[in-house]
């Protein structure tokens, strides 16, 4: 029994440090010396989480949004010298809540980091 509570009050912490993905999310990040700056705002409805992403050029695009334990990933259009990107955020939380994590640009083929902050928290 000793073993397992540590284990039990670890898995507990985590839990409790994971928040909940709907809400708006400040987004900061570079791709190879190209900053990232995005607000996001994800809804929730049973257990579908969607969204949208409003880029540095104030263009609204329609967001993707994949959980899977602590991770996270996020995908939606973009472009680039007037051509379509695709850029995936794929992040997990930290222990503030914070999530942070790598992005792919395709068909580009660069990568990059960002973090993400929830503005909206309680």
């Amino acid at each position: 029994m000793k073993r397992i509570l540590p284990l039990l009050i670890f898995s507990t912490t985590t839990l409790l440090a994971q928040p909940a993905v709907p809400g708006t999310w400040t987004i900061s990040g570079d791709v190879q010396g190209y900053p990232i700056n995005e607000t996001c705002t994800f809804t929730q409805i049973g257990d579908k989480v969607t969204g949208s992403c409003v880029d540095s050029d104030s263009k609204k695009r329609d967001t993707t949004v994949t959980i899977d334990g602590q991770k996270i990933i996020f995908v939606h259009d973009g472009e680039y010298e007037s051509k379509p990107l695709t850029l995936t955020y794929t992040g997990t939380w930290n222990d503030k809540g914070e999530l942070s994590g790598d992005i792919d640009v395709k068909p580009l083929g660069y990568s990059g980091t960002f973090t993400a902050k929830q503005t909206d928290a309680k």
